[in-house]
């Protein structure tokens, strides 16, 4: 658990989503953000060190580790961008900047969830000459697992070096784990819970996408759950837990 005090100058960008306002800082080689609507960074601790256990590779993930800041819970990464001559793009920003359009909006006009994830691996392999399906399967695979119900276009990202494109390792992972689902309730069972949950960016269902795209990594339930019995107990790590026991992958 880190402690820092940070003042304005760090902050980077305020960035708006589908679940509200974030404030990040940067600061030291390492990116911020404070816990917004829920516990978001035990919610990225929980999610990233799972990965862990994965047959992902190391360079394909983000690490988060929980702390506070200035007095409040958030959460730090490690900087993966790197130099200033590597940029972090967005879907939503390369398709806008290519068509002017809003993907989201785009994708939405599509009947079939096939068609929209169809049309996104296309415009990728235009634009950028690279096949995301293999990353956009890793994702989906994790997002099945986490409950991860903020995996907006915007947040399905490349790096750009200025001469290729390639996927950025997996992130942002905090709105997961129902820390922050409205339709959650209190007295209700986990599995009950766990069916209230909608996926994005395909489909609202994490099913549905899932055996679309297939399996995206493997991993030993029975070594998952010896870690998460030594976690600090909490909702999110029980609903993680659960999720693991019941998951048929």
């Amino acid at each position: 658990m880190f402690n820092v005090k940070l003042n304005s100058e760090y902050i980077v960008e305020t960035v708006g989503t589908s679940e509200g306002t974030q404030i990040k800082y940067k600061k030291g080689g390492y990116w911020y953000k404070l816990d917004n609507r829920g516990n978001e960074g035990l919610c990225e601790y929980l999610a990233s060190k799972f990965l862990t256990f994965t047959s992902l590779s190391k360079e394909e993930y983000v690490l988060y580790e929980q702390g506070m800041i200035n007095g409040r819970p958030g959460c730090r990464s490690k900087d993966f961008i790197g130099d200033s001559s590597k940029e972090l793009i967005t879907l939503y920003r390369l398709y806008n900047n290519e068509t002017g359009e809003n993907l989201a909006k785009v994708i939405a006009g599509f009947d079939d969830m096939e068609d929209r994830i169809g049309y996104v691996i296309n415009f990728v392999k235009k634009v950028c000459g690279i096949d995301y399906t293999d990353y956009l399967r890793k994702i989906i695979t994790l997002d099945a697992i986490i409950l991860n119900e903020d995996r907006h276009v915007n947040n399905l990202t490349l790096l750009y070096d200025g001469v290729e494109f390639r996927p950025a390792p997996i992130f942002d992972n905090g709105c997961s784990l129902l820390t922050a689902n409205q339709s959650k309730k209190m007295n209700a069972d986990i599995s009950d819970n766990v069916k209230r949950v909608i996926a994005k960016p395909f489909s609202g269902s994490f099913e549905k996408q899932y055996k679309y795209f297939g399996q995206g990594f493997t991993f030993d339930k029975n070594e998952v759950l010896s870690w998460l019995e030594t976690e600090p107990k909490s909702e999110e790590r029980d609903i993680l837990i659960y999720q693991v026991e019941n998951c048929n992958l």
